[in-house]
């Protein structure tokens, strides 16, 4: 048998090579003939120096306005921020943007703001160095996009006005830094930018590369220099590259070194380390404190209410009795069942008491006593309120005991249940005011200022009393607030009962104590919050918000009328605690679904209308100071049938507290 030629057997394996190879250069030719050709004839980009709101312009000639309405930006290239290593290789891509025949423009907008100079308390003054491409796409099917480029373009992009700490801080770290390299500067800065040098110290580093006194430093490791905070040293480089101005001529860059500089903490670690320090200080200092003496004052009322004697051992008339509690938790053995889920044993107690103890910190004490003033604060509270459904009903189920088990399903059915009348009534409030913060909810309780009755915050400019929506809102929320609280007669979590204390059937020793720990807080927050919402919280009758700020004697009163509002709630909490038997579970539900959902979800569709119909200024101070003495009617009703029926049982109506 005879074999085949050896050019036959070379051309089967050359011939299918060469037409892949073929194919393949077929196909990047039509690949590269199909890239956007540089056809626009783009020359420059202005301004080089853009804030928030203004409009960046490409400007070109015999741009193709016929073809395209709308471009395509794309800025390529590094940016550079004081103190930061420099960000290569980024795209900034922004569609949308106006061609016309000699520009091609876009606002400068937050969105971009935040995408060059950062967001928040972090956006800094921003240094771009690159190329800015403009892409008009295709029009037509077949046809191709253009585009065109303007290279080395240096634009500096100035960040929203951050908080007057951070600029300090930055200010003085960037005093630091100028120290450091032996450095003096004029306090005033050229219109043009830039620091003007007033001195160099012998022998520093400033010194050593040549700069002098009457230079101007104009750019600092490629960020244009506009105040002292720009001049803060990367740490990501041996030695700094400044840019000099001297007289009207531009230098050559010098080098600084940085070896032996160390950067500060970040401002915005010591700013979470302060409210941290502050929150952690409300804490221990003021919610601790104020759940043990509403366990005191508690046990006072009802027993005055039932004719004992109550706590009057431990301390001054009992008082210290929260503390003796405290103190034989902590020394009771700490016992976790054995069939229990450990981890989430020892985990809920501690769910439920950090649920609490976070509304603190946006509890608006005073004018400016407040943890952190949070612009979604209400939110917040809602929020972080829903740990503890989540730590009653994680105890429930990790003590592997069926009493504890309906215990947390009760819990979770029940808060989440009030939750939405309660959360309905606070957005009524939002909705009058226009914002989630506390403390412009306090702030929109005051008067205008026009005659006496509007000036400050008097009862009738308190949301309760602003029309009769809200006053029955006020009670509304008040009461889903109680059984959110598992407070009586809406305590069915832990009926004793029924299903021997519930939830926290097998807990003993501190852990047992955390529960009712956050239970007797939240008592004090639900009337915080109420305090705030709808009765003026730290506003002072007949004195505007800008007198209060102006004198540290009218702060400390506001601090006093909003402890003295939320101590009246608490009182009033515990008064029906033991005055009203608890309710069915079944009662307690229906309650809820029947009643308060529908009569929230009506109360918000009359406020929505009652915001859009609007009343004048005149008509709105007439409907408060009514509702004010409907109220006030009926507060002194309700003081007279007290007296009867006192005179009635012929009881001795003892006034001193402390008997």
């Amino acid at each position: 048998m005879r074999g085949s030629p050896p050019w036959r057997a070379l051309s089967r394996g050359f011939l299918p090579c060469l037409l892949a190879l073929l194919a393949l250069l077929g196909a990047a030719g039509c690949a590269e003939s199909r890239t956007a050709p540089e056809l626009l004839s783009v020359v420059d980009v202005v301004p080089r120096e853009v804030d928030l709101g203004d409009r960046i312009e490409i400007l070109g000639t015999n741009l193709p306005t016929a073809e395209a309405k709308e471009a395509v930006v794309t800025f390529r290239g590094t940016l550079r921020r004081p103190g930061q290593a420099p960000l290569t290789g980024q795209s900034i891509e922004i569609d949308g943007a106006q061609v016309s025949s000699t520009k091609i423009s876009l606002m400068f907008s937050e969105g971009l703001q935040a995408r060059f100079a950062g967001r928040g308390d972090d956006a800094v003054h921003t240094t771009f160095h690159g190329d800015v491409i403009v892409e008009i796409p295709a029009t037509a099917q077949g046809t191709l996009p253009v585009n065109g480029t303007v290279r080395g373009v240096t634009m500096d992009f100035l960040p929203p006005t951050p908080r007057r700490a951070v600029i300090e801080a930055r200010t003085k770290e960037g005093a630091r830094a100028l120290a450091f390299f032996g450095i003096e500067v004029a306090a005033e800065s050229p219109p043009a930018g830039g620091l003007v040098v007033t001195g160099v110290r012998d022998g520093s580093p400033a010194a050593q590369a040549g700069l002098q006194r009457g230079d101007v430093i104009t750019s600092f490791e490629g960020v244009k220099v506009l105040s002292k905070g720009d001049v803060i040293p990367s740490g990501h480089e041996r030695r700094s590259a400044v840019g000099i101005r001297r007289g009207a001529a531009a230098l050559p860059e010098i080098a600084l070194s940085t070896e032996g500089f160390h950067a500060s903490a970040p401002t915005d670690l010591l700013g979470a380390g302060i409210i941290l320090g502050i929150a952690a200080a409300i804490i221990l200092l003021f919610m601790a404190p104020t759940a043990g003496i509403i366990t005191w004052v508690e046990r006072r009322v009802s027993a005055r209410m039932q004719s004992r004697i109550g706590p009057n051992r431990a301390g001054p008339q009992g008082f210290l009795v929260w503390v003796a509690d405290g103190i034989k938790s902590i020394m009771k053995e700490d016992v976790i069942p054995a069939e229990s889920d450990k981890a989430l044993f020892r985990l809920a107690p501690y769910l439920v008491f950090v649920g609490v103890s976070a509304t603190f910190v946006v509890m608006p004490f005073g004018q400016y006593l407040i943890a952190a003033d949070l612009d979604i604060g209400i939110l917040f509270v809602i929020a972080v309120t829903s740990l503890v459904t989540i730590g009653l009903m994680t105890g429930g189920w990790a003590s592997n005991n069926k009493w504890s088990l309906l215990g947390g399903i009760r819990s979770a059915a029940q808060i989440i249940s009030y939750e939405i009348p309660g959360a309905v009534a606070i957005v009524c409030i939002v909705m009058m005011t226009g914002s989630l913060r506390l403390q412009d909810i306090i702030g929109a309780q005051g008067g205008t200022g026009a005659s006496f009755l509007d000036v400050g915050g008097w009862p009738w400019h308190w949301f309760v009393f602003r029309n009769p929506i809200t006053f029955a809102l006020f009670f509304l929320y008040f009461t889903t607030a109680l059984a959110e609280g598992n407070r009586a007669p809406f305590d069915l979590p832990e009926a004793e009962s029924e299903l021997v204390a519930g939830y926290s059937t097998e807990y003993s020793g501190m852990r047992y104590l955390f529960f009712f720990f956050a239970e007797w807080a939240n008592v004090f927050v639900m009337c915080g919050i109420a305090s705030a919402l709808f009765l003026g919280g730290w506003q002072i009758p007949g004195v505007s918000p800008a007198q209060q700020e102006a004198s540290f004697g009218l702060q400390l009163v506001g601090v006093f009328l909003f402890l003295l509002k939320s101590w009246a709630l608490v009182f009033v909490v515990i008064w029906i605690r033991w005055t009203l038997p608890r309710v069915r579970i079944d009662q307690m539900m229906n309650l809820c679904w029947k009643w308060f959902v529908p009569l929230s979800f009506v109360a918000f569709l009359l406020t929505a209308l009652w915001m859009v119909i609007g009343v004048s200024k005149t008509v709105q101070l007439v409907i408060s100071v009514v509702t004010f003495a409907v109220w006030a009617y009926l507060f002194i009703h309700f003081i007279r049938r007290v007296q009867h029926n006192l005179r009635e049982a012929k009881v001795a109506l003892h006034l001193n507290p402390f008997l």
